[in-house]
């Protein structure tokens, strides 16, 4: 510790007065020094000559955490009361309105200067407020920023961030995870490919991706792309993010034999080229969301970019955890988590914050139970869905009308339901169940009835257009997906010979279900209308066929009857076709395709031979069961590791498959 004189030239004490007084060692390394911490004294006890007492402002940073704590409690409570008082005494509260910093090319309000900056929205129910800007970034303060500026002279309105400051620029600390520089604006428009093949991505993205997974306005995009193209430096460095964002999910559609791609791309094959334009563009756009310092500022471009980015990256298979967190948070720095009727917002921002936290809590909240956390939800304060509405609806105010079509949003909220009911689903087969397997498969069979209500075709109309048709047979999928996954505790005791009325109806309904998954993923691969949609079918598509397929297989080695296993048997093996040809562009179709082949070939065998063996009308189950299990006597049971693989942890999501266990088949010749 650096020493001081007196005026009188008199050297001080070096060590403290607590020490000195017990007349013990002082360590001499601060406030408090160490032998006054061992002795449980605070920095006020602890005072050297020469040097004031700390006041009890500047002491509380040595107070214990359960002292910490009980004093922000206290604050916290003296804070709220003056705040209802205040809040009480208020005649009224003002009506202005924020402005839509992505509709302004749609909506205008005379009352509003768009180029200065907008205060913040009324604190409404106790929540919290949001701090715009001109510049378009967004900022939500909870209530307890708050608590200082009860009054205008309140002691800690100094320490309160100043609404009427633009949010600074921010050092090298702002960059993002995944990024490594900043990128000017110049080298931003340099990485965009060429007009025509813009207009083209970003044409099929609203065609093809928007549709599915619905965070935008479109026409508030389509505008600003219009805008942008006339002159690039009109829109947000975010803005600029959510085009390549665009562009990188666009290029996945792409067909094999199409001449955008190959112009693009400089790879020998398909799946390279689309792997390394893909990349591509996402690296940008984390380059461009670094560069607007999104660490720090956030605006509902930078949010949907984010959004989007994580999007494209589960569907090339890449984790996304960690970024994924970071939007979360980011959602939640910007309001998204809180319901929008308590702010003063245009109908367009309104769903897009919506949509966008919709969005992101979907992709979450599968996430989330991929990694196990089976029991975790996200906490949100009573944000609501957004509206089933189409995007003209926001514009020419017609919210009320309930439309006999699917909308643009039908998909995402009937999706946003069975992520839910997969949660629910893996809740209850791996964790404390906490719902029924009759309930679960009700809530998969409402979904299901909702979906036909909604798409049904209606002869007065004209016919649903491809991308509903599309999303319906993706709905179905998934709703299959489940209920193999449901049923496949029920499912394994059947294999085991344990022949019930349960088990033997969870059999029956496992190979419709596998029957139906498979339909639709040939349906989807041969029908031309769905060629945009090959992107799905490699990925995520084929993870649900594989899932019915070696369902299906495992079944026909004990079938019902010899139509059954003719039937089975040429189902699955125009499903190995489908997965050969799509080998050239998914890593997934490569691994199943060997696995795939070698289960058929034994599942026909054995198939075969309990065919010719016994009559097949012994393997029908009888009338009625015993109270006890009981194993068929013509049943051979499977082999351990096979049924060890077909436990339903290995199924929850494509990177749950354990490939290298299934290296037995080939082991077993």
């Amino acid at each position: 510790m650096t020493t001081s004189s007196r005026s009188t030239g008199k050297r001080l004490p070096i060590s403290c007065q607590a020490c000195r007084t017990r007349k013990i060692r002082c360590s001499r390394d601060g406030r408090p020094c160490q032998t006054c911490v061992r002795r449980g004294l605070g920095a006020e006890d602890c005072v050297y000559l020469g040097q004031p007492r700390l006041s009890s402002e500047h002491a509380s940073t040595a107070d214990t955490p359960g002292q910490n704590e009980l004093l922000t409690r206290v604050r916290y409570l003296e804070e709220l009361l003056q705040k209802q008082m205040h809040m009480q005494s208020c005649d009224s509260v003002s009506s202005e309105t924020s402005p839509s910093v992505t509709s302004s090319l749609f909506e205008t309000d005379n009352t509003i200067d768009l180029e200065s900056r907008d205060t913040r929205s009324p604190l409404l129910n106790g929540v919290g407020t949001l701090q715009k800007f001109a510049s378009g970034y967004i900022r939500y303060l909870p209530l307890a920023t708050h608590w200082g500026q009860v009054s205008p002279t309140a002691s800690g309105a100094d320490s309160v961030l100043n609404v009427d400051a633009e949010i600074p620029e921010d050092s090298d600390d702002s960059q993002i995870p995944l990024t490594r520089s900043y990128i000017s604006r110049n080298e931003q428009l340099a990485i965009l490919p060429p007009r025509r093949y813009c207009d083209a991505l970003k044409d099929i993205y609203l065609r093809v991706f928007s549709p599915l997974f619905h965070i935008l306005h479109d026409l508030t995009f389509e505008a600003e792309y219009q805008q942008f193209c006339h002159d690039p430096n009109s829109v947000s460095t975010a803005w600029i993010a959510l085009l390549f964002a665009i562009l990188a999910l666009a290029v996945t559609a792409l067909g094999d034999d199409e001449p955008l791609l190959s112009d693009l791309g400089r790879e020998k094959t398909v799946s390279r080229n689309i792997k390394v334009l893909s990349s591509r563009y996402r690296s940008a756009s984390l380059r461009c969301l670094a560069a607007d310092g999104v660490l720090s500022r956030h605006s509902i471009n930078s949010l949907q970019s984010l959004i989007l980015i994580n999007y494209a990256r589960i569907h090339r298979g890449l984790p996304t955890w960690t970024l994924l967190g970071f939007t979360h948070h980011v959602a939640i720095s910007m309001g998204c988590h809180v319901d929008l009727d308590r702010f003063l917002l245009g109908p367009i921002e309104r769903e897009e914050r919506r949509r966008a936290w919709t969005g992101m809590t979907t992709l979450y909240s599968v996430q989330n139970t991929v990694f196990g956390l089976l029991d975790h939800s996200i906490p949100s304060l009573g944000v609501n869905p957004p509206l089933e509405v189409n995007d003209v609806d926001l514009l020419t105010g017609s919210l009320s009308e309930k439309s006999n079509r699917p909308t643009h949003m039908t998909y995402l909220l009937l999706e946003s339901r069975l992520n839910k009911i997969f949660s629910m689903i893996c809740c209850t087969l791996f964790s404390v169940p906490k719902f029924g397997f009759s309930q679960l498969e009700a809530q998969i069979l409402a979904v299901h009835e909702t979906c036909d209500k909604r798409y049904q075709p209606n002869t007065n109309l004209d016919p649903l257009p491809t991308h509903h048709l599309t999303n319906l047979n993706i709905l179905y999928s998934y709703i299959h997906q489940l209920l193999l996954l449901l049923l496949r505790p029920s499912l394994c005791c059947y294999l085991q010979g344990a022949l019930t009325p349960e088990t033997c109806a969870s059999r029956t309904k496992c190979v419709t279900s596998a029957k139906v998954s498979l339909t639709i993923y040939q349906t989807l691969h041969e029908s031309s209308q769905f060629a945009s949609y090959k992107w799905y079918n490699s990925g995520l598509g084929s993870f649900h066929a594989f899932h019915a397929a070696v369902v299906l297989a495992v079944t026909m080695m004990y079938p019902e009857s010899e139509f059954e296993f003719i039937e089975t048997k040429d189902i699955l093996w125009k499903s190995l076709d489908i997965f050969a040809e799509l080998s050239n562009r998914s890593n997934f179709c490569s691994k199943a395709v060997p696995i795939l082949r070698q289960i058929i070939d034994m599942a026909s065998t054995r198939g075969q031979q309990a065919i010719l063996s016994i009559d097949p009308h012994l393997i029908t189950p009888p009338t009625e069961y015993p109270q006890t299990y009981t194993a068929s006597p013509t049943m051979d049971f499977i082999s351990e590791p096979l049924f060890s693989l077909l436990q339903p942890q290995n199924w929850v999501s494509p990177s749950s498959i354990p490939w290298d266990r299934w290296r037995f088949l080939s082991e077993q010749g």
